[in-house]
């Protein structure tokens, strides 16, 4: 037997030589929450799970409708291991998973009461247990279930304690689910979102390595190429840039609507973070496995291949292999789909290893490359790309929405946001609970995970607490019963504790939210939903910075204060840990003390809110407190918050670090100002410049060069001096569509104001939205039609007024020839093709063009400039394709007739016509008729001929309620509207009443039957007969 045993050690050995290529493997994360985090009816000492919720109808969510479908009642039980069984003929390859506990719990409810005919077996974990039990070729599970928060709350931003029982309860519960043996040693965070000041926790739960998100050692880089139009969230803060700079980077777009920038193989290789404990200075490690982003989103969104591994193996290091891990949902959308499992998964896995990479699972590639103790990287704070409106913020605004005033702008001394509002009654239950358990036996992690087994006062409020931290209440802000869901939790907690502390000794300090501050970047750039998605160089943020928190002590509070220190160098040195510490050292200045303003948090609604019905008030809630920080510039800071409660307890926050610049904003009446001085969209405006004392002093002519909402439809509008203002002024036309007006000057030679870099943003009031309802993404829209198609390359063409969309598969069919799209005027002249091509075609508009030695696409105007000044959006993938806003393209009047066509022509200059479509007359021209195909446009009418069908949507982006606006509607026809998601699936039908042909209808981002929808990009249609209009609003919760 002994001899056996040796022999099956060395084959297993020699069977898992490690592989040196590129790694790959998955994560699927699965999660539904507890829907009633009220006591139980049935079962009173705990809260209710999902088939007494389901029984009693307590919560406004549809879970027959969540539990019973299809694809999840196979993702929750066989799914995963038919996925794994076939990769199992590769020797090291696996996935991990991760089953938040809540949903163990839930299904558990529904299998063991044989819910809606059996659904869900009541051992629905067994073919989890099964395919944990495959080992690979190193003797790992080829299905490892790693660790994750019990209640699925967003780690970084609870109390340590807080954190620390989500991750004992979660052991708990582990082995009811995957049996026994030995836990993984991995951990997923809720929404991958991470912080370094979870490491402690996670050392001593036992975890040695966690997924983090790529971006986030990407962006903690020096070099972080950092663009407010791609990037859709904040910059990095510069405190955090300290990371190495890196030679290659991806820059790779996805659906989602955001661009990911990652240095390869840095960001794709494992490494170590490190926490310092900032009262001993002493240092917990723990590995930090990058989860591949961009890559992670496509591969859980459609049949995935190898390209983009492909495009960066040239630089992988074979003694330390990069590891691509799509982590993503295994329970939605695509990826929580028959095909995704069946298809995608062994698919891509064998493509990967015929390339001659290594589908491996974590816990091998780490046994196989150990991480090197001196390979320590920063990893900024955030959480994953996928949140929409968030795109990985490293203040992740989806749960942590700064305060704002009545009309929804920041107020940070008196504002009130239903996130902030949550984390306040948290804050409060934190304390109490934490405060009775000092004075009752130890708090046994088993019994709060069953308070029915003989669990004392704190243990069951410990039960229902952690349920309030959970995550989608905050993610889906004041949809359906969300609002008041962490109260039920948090009230019954206090109603369990709140009897011990009468009377008994507080033995603990205040608890203290983790301090909050806006801007991220003082002195810096802002970008993403905080800002209105500005473009480019992003909103300019000014020096000063307001810093707040909740905090709550059951005896009242003696003082709270930032402390508040500078740098000397104005760098973190990640050789010493002066910064890290409250005690500093060389380097540091002592700290100063600066007063906090508190603030009672209102309990109910600050002012009517329509989303907002709280039918449930907390018992206790946590006060605000804030303070303003003002007259720092170009300096590194570090602070933290101290609280001291009426027993002398005292309270200190972790410290927490930022660069201030120098302020961005300029007062607009020193250089810039406008007339009037609130400028309106679709109105005349005039912009004065003051060159005085600035580069563009003397300077003989000035052109103010403008565009709106990021730099679109840019414009070189020549001004005028005025010797009595001594100024030059311009005057201009404000599109209707401006919420930004965008605008730097330049005297047409090479010499540019442009504010310092952070150019000038001025609002504008009265804007309608105008965005494309077409998703750019390289893929053809199932709206569009084919109207032309030749020798393998097609046209196709569709428009929702008044956007017009063109797309053609040429790109792909002729490949290395440059591929054009040509709009313009049936009687258009003729003239020399495009690109000095041979021969002639009809005078074009507007052109699309994609060239064949690259991967290069971009629109044309008339002259042949690129970006046109007139809107467009383009992608190149399987088509390429486009869209052009026909108002701006023609804003006199369209031409009666648009025709276009696909030209393909051999690449060089002077390269002849290669292909066509529509075939044409073959004569190497496109002048004829046969050569274009008609593209019907609606065009301009008598003064009293109906107007154009026209729909838009304001605010939107938009948070709780959009108004779409409907034009040109018809009285003597019936109008219908609907609201469909990006899937194209019917979600909601809205009831219209329109009067003088105009309509205006309220959309709550909630479907049929009133269950909030997530966060995301859904289009609007509305439709009188053969007439439709299309809008696109974007939902951010």
């Amino acid at each position: 037997m002994k001899r056996t045993a040796v022999l099956l050690t060395l084959l297993l050995a020699a069977a898992a030589v490690a592989g040196t290529g590129v790694h790959t493997t998955y994560l699927w994360h699965m999660h539904q929450p507890v829907y009633w985090p009220a006591e139980s009816t049935w079962a009173p000492g705990r809260y209710e799970l999902a088939y007494e919720t389901i029984s009693l109808g307590h919560s406004q969510n549809d879970e027959v409708e969540i539990f019973s479908k299809p694809d999840r009642v196979a993702d929750y039980q066989w799914y995963p291991k038919d996925a794994v069984s076939s990769i199992s003929d590769l020797p090291e390859a696996g996935a991990q998973v991760s089953f938040a506990g809540a949903l163990i719990e839930n299904l558990t409810s529904l299998g063991d009461a044989g819910w809606n005919g059996g659904l869900y077996a009541s051992d629905w974990w067994s073919h989890y247990r099964t395919a944990r039990g495959w080992l690979n070729t190193a003797g790992d599970p080829r299905l490892d279930p790693v660790l994750v928060g019990f209640h699925h709350a967003i780690g970084p931003l609870m109390p340590e304690s807080a954190f620390r029982m989500e991750l004992a309860t979660a052991r708990e519960i582990y082995a009811d689910a995957w049996g026994g043996g030995p836990q993984s040693t991995g951990f997923f965070p809720a929404e991958m979102c991470f912080s370094e000041r979870l490491i402690p926790a996670l050392v001593d739960a036992g975890v040695t390595w966690s997924i983090v998100p790529d971006l986030h050692i990407a962006r903690a880089c020096a070099d972080y190429p950092w663009n407010a139009s791609l990037d859709n969230t904040d910059a990095p803060n510069p405190a955090d840039q300290v990371n190495p700079p890196q030679a290659n980077w991806t820059s790779h777009t996805i659906s989602r609507g955001v661009t990911l920038k990652v240095p390869y193989p840095y960001g794709f290789t494992p490494h170590r973070a490190v926490h310092v404990d900032p009262a001993t200075g002493q240092g917990d490690t723990l590995v930090v496995v990058p989860a591949a982003n961009a890559m992670g989103w496509e591969e859980g969104y459609g049949l995935f291949g190898t390209g983009g591994i492909d495009q960066m193996a040239w630089a992988n290091d074979p003694a330390r292999p990069m590891l691509v891990l799509f982590a993503h949902d295994g329970d939605n959308a695509w990826s929580g789909g028959d095909s995704y499992y069946h298809q995608n998964v062994p698919g891509f896995s064998h493509a990967a290893a015929a390339q001659g990479y290594t589908p491996t699972t974590v816990a091998t590639y780490l046994r196989h490359h150990p991480v090197p103790h001196h390979d320590v990287v920063h990893v900024e704070d955030g959480g994953w790309v996928n949140a929409d409106g968030d795109f990985g913020s490293p203040q992740y605004i989806n749960w942590n929405w700064p305060l704002v005033d009545q009309a929804g702008d920041f107020d940070i001394p008196g504002g009130w946001a239903e996130d902030e509002r949550n984390w306040a009654v948290l804050m409060a239950a934190q304390n109490r609970v934490e405060t009775a358990c000092a004075v009752l036996p130890a708090v046994d992690p088993a019994k709060v995970l069953d308070p029915l087994s003989g669990a004392h006062a704190g243990e069951r409020a410990w039960h229902f607490l952690l349920a309030g931290y959970e995550s989608g209440y905050m993610y889906y802000g004041a949809s359906l019963d969300m609002e008041i869901k962490a109260t039920l939790a948090c009230n019954k907690a206090a109603e369990l504790v709140d009897p011990v502390l009468s009377g008994a000794e507080d033995l603990v300090g205040p608890t203290v939210w983790l301090p909050q501050r806006l801007p991220w970047n003082p002195g810096g750039s802002g970008g993403g939903a905080l800002w209105g998605y500005p473009g480019g160089t992003g909103a300019p943020m000014p020096s000063d910075f307001h810093v707040w928190t909740f905090v709550h002590d059951v005896s009242g509070l003696a003082r709270i204060e930032l402390k508040v220190r500078t740098d000397a160098d104005g760098a973190n040195d990640p050789a010493t840990t002066v910064n890290e510490t409250y005690a500093g050292g060389a380097g540091v200045s002592a700290w100063t003390s600066l007063s906090m303003t508190l603030r009672a948090m209102p309990q109910g609604e600050p002012w009517p809110l329509n989303e907002i019905d709280f039918t449930v008030l907390p018992t206790h809630i946590a006060d605000q407190a804030w303070v303003e920080v003002a007259g720092y510039e170009n300096v590194l800071l570090d602070y933290y918050v101290e609280a001291e409660d009426q027993n002398g307890l005292i309270t200190r926050s972790p410290i927490q670090h930022v660069w201030v610049g120098e302020s961005n904003v300029i007062a607009p009446s020193d250089v810039v100002w406008t007339d009037p001085d609130t400028l309106q969209a679709a109105a005349p405006a005039a912009v004065w410049y003051d060159p005085a004392g600035r580069v563009l002093d003397g300077a003989p002519a000035v052109l103010l060069h403008w565009g709106v909402n990021g730099w679109t439809g840019v414009t070189d509008t020549p001004m005028t001096w005025n010797a009595d203002s001594l100024a030059w002024r311009a005057d201009i036309a404000v599109p209707s569509h401006a919420t930004v007006l965008d605008l730097v000057f330049t005297d047409g030679l090479g010499t540019w104001d442009n504010n310092g870099g952070a150019d000038w943003h001025l609002p504008v009031g009265g804007g309608v939205s105008e965005e494309s309802p077409f998703v750019m993404d390289g893929q053809l829209d199932a709206s569009a039609s084919q109207t032309a198609t030749c020798g393998g390359g097609s046209l196709w063409v569709d428009l929702q007024d008044p956007w017009l969309y063109v797309a053609t598969d040429g790109v792909s069919a002729w490949p290395s020839q440059d591929v054009f799209i040509l709009l313009g005027a049936a009687d258009g002249a003729a003239v020399s093709a495009p690109w000095v091509k041979a021969g002639q075609v009809r005078a074009w508009d507007a052109y699309l063009a994609a060239e064949g030695s690259n991967t290069w696409s971009g629109w044309f105007d008339q002259t042949e400039t690129t970006p046109p000044a007139f809107r467009t959006e383009q992608a190149r993938g399987a088509v390429l394709e486009g869209v052009v806003h026909l108002d701006d393209l023609y804003p006199a009047a369209r031409p009666l007739e648009l025709i276009a066509a696909v030209a393909a022509y051999v690449s060089p200059a002077g390269g002849a016509l290669y292909a066509q479509a529509p075939c044409g007359d073959g004569d190497g021209d496109l002048l004829s008729a046969a050569d274009f195909v008609p593209v019907w446009v609606p065009v301009a009418v008598a003064d009293d001929a109906p107007r154009a069908f026209r729909a838009t949507a304001a605010p939107n982006p938009f948070n709780g309620r959009t108004e779409i606006r409907l034009a040109g509607l018809r009285e003597d026809a019936r109008t219908d509207m609907a609201v469909y998601d990006a899937s194209g699936r019917l979600v909601r039908r809205l009831d219209v009443s329109s009067a003088g042909g105009m309509a205006s209808v309220s959309w709550d981002g909630r479907d049929d039957g009133g269950r909030a929808l997530p966060s995301g990009i859904y289009f609007v249609r509305a439709a009188q007969g053969a007439r439709t209009a299309t809008v696109r609003v974007s939902y951010v919760k």
